[in-house]
């Protein structure tokens, strides 16, 4: 065959490749169109219209989404075109994300999911030690951020025992959308002290959120004293819970409260490890929040009834109170109680906790003071509880309420007072 007609023939073998492929591309848009249409007739989610599917598909989420194949919310981009496009089309399934440092290979992933959140409030979990370039592309959202919680690493690096909010020689610009703040350190081994976070960044933070509604402090120390002078205020106009979780750490962050103004404040829980009950009756007494629950830990054992009766006569609104105490204290707390009646008059939860060095101690007018305490407030509690929880397996059941006691507080329970003693008396309602 000469040169000419080689060269036809070729040209001839690629228009038919080139309408082979023609032909195989619209077979394949036939082919997904129509099985496009059988998506829609067995699939139940793609015939709903968006707005109820896109509710199924945020019901589906569990808490924080985390980027990755398997997990929702990105597991539904790969199930098919119509899941797909629902899951781009809710911008609420992405609005909430816990990023696990080190992230430097999904980084991408994670400026993309919150790219599909849109203008939607951000909730984010930090958990580990920040990466830069990741922080820094949460705080370019920072207008965006309603919740942020920070989790310490379990295992400190070497050089770097601080955890840096921001990178910045400056912070980031006001948080007016943030809500909740937390910090935790639960994934630090016990008696820890390597990690902490940057006492500074986190007053910092604090200052650009004036609509901060809720606090959580999960963490053993900060030293706060370290870059607060005393006077110095963190104003928080608009936070009603303050809660330190660690209750029982032998340290915790407890102290910042001395430099906080919390005039909304209405549930505060505080271990009293580095600050005692004399601060607290000062904070309650100087600020006059409207609090409603105050929960106080076991520092609170080495203070007498009358500082403890003081902080309840600073907040009259009261409606929970729960404490550790010792038994003389708790017999002159109830007996104050039960004598007099306007004293916290909306009290209706009372929990007492007793240290395991103590239960030997339980004897029987601090049972007496029980009695007399629920009786005259039985129009009043609704919940009455002394934890003994601490105490089982111990041989001090020769304290505990004699069967007159028992069979009295168990009226008080049939009538509608839910009355627990820790492995004495079951609640009843």
């Amino acid at each position: 065959m000469s040169v000419k007609t080689l060269c036809a023939r070729i040209e001839t073998l690629d228009k038919q490749i080139q309408a082979q492929r023609e032909l195989l591309k619209n077979l394949e848009c036939e082919k997904s169109q129509i099985q496009y249409e059988l998506n829609l007739i067995q699939d139940p989610i793609s015939r709903l219209p968006i707005e109820i599917s896109s509710q199924i598909f945020i019901y589906a989420l569990d808490g924080f989404g985390k980027p990755g194949l398997a997990d929702i919310p990105t597991l539904f981009l790969h199930v098919c075109n119509s899941w797909s496009r629902i899951a781009h089309a809710t911008p609420e399934l992405w609005s909430a994300i816990h990023i696990t440092f080190p992230c430097a290979k999904i980084f991408p992933e994670i400026w993309i999911w919150l790219g599909r959140a849109r203008k939607r409030p951000l909730s984010i979990i930090l958990d580990g030690v920040l990466d830069p370039a990741v922080v820094d592309s949460i705080w370019e959202r920072a207008q965006q951020l309603k919740h942020l919680e920070i989790w310490l690493p379990e295992e400190p690096e070497d050089g770097a025992p601080e955890v840096a909010l921001w990178r910045s020689a400056s912070p980031p610009g006001p948080l007016l959308s943030l809500e909740t703040f937390k910090m935790s350190d639960r994934h630090l081994p016990k008696d820890s002290d390597a990690w902490s976070v940057s006492h500074t960044h986190v007053v910092q933070l604090l200052r650009l959120a004036p609509n901060l509604i809720e606090c959580v402090f999960d963490v053993q120390y900060t030293n706060y004293s370290a870059v607060l002078d005393d006077g110095d205020q963190i104003a928080l106009p608009n936070v009603r819970r303050l809660d330190f979780e660690n209750n029982k750490s032998p340290h915790c962050d407890d102290e910042i409260i001395q430099y906080l103004s919390l005039p909304k404040l209405e549930s505060l829980s505080i271990p009293l490890q580095e600050v005692g009950p004399d601060t607290i009756l000062s904070f309650l007494t100087t600020q006059s929040p409207p609090l409603k629950e105050l929960i106080l830990g076991d520092g609170s054992t080495q203070q007498s009834a009358d500082i403890l009766l003081d902080c309840l006569r600073a907040v009259p609104e009261l409606e929970l109170f729960d404490a550790w105490m010792t038994p003389t204290t708790a017999t002159s707390l109830f007996l104050a109680l039960s004598k007099s009646p306007s004293l916290v008059r909306r009290l209706a939860t009372l929990v007492y906790h007793c240290p395991p060095v103590y239960i030997v101690g339980l004897y029987q007018p601090l049972w007496n003071a029980t009695l007399d305490v629920t009786t005259a407030r039985r129009e009043q509690f609704k919940v009455f509880h002394i934890d003994l929880s601490e105490s089982r397996g111990s041989s001090s059941h020769k304290n505990l309420p004699d069967a007159n006691t028992i069979a009295a507080l168990r009226k008080l329970a049939d009538a509608g007072m839910q009355i627990h003693i820790t492995d004495v008396l079951e609640s009843a309602a």
